[in-house]
């Protein structure tokens, strides 16, 4: 791999971003505050009834 290809890959993996920089990053991110609303969503319910 040259450093032409390391600097295309380079580009396609940046999300623009500030944070997180990377798509699995953002991805992780994503899939982690849905977890915790699903949570969140399950436990208040369960407190409320």
């Amino acid at each position: 791999m040259n450093e032409l290809d390391t600097v295309a890959l380079s580009e396609s993996e940046s999300t623009g971003l500030p944070w997180p920089k990377t798509w699995r990053g953002t991805y992780v991110f994503v899939l982690c505050s849905f977890a915790l609303w699903l949570v969140l969503l399950i436990a208040l319910t369960e407190c409320g009834t």
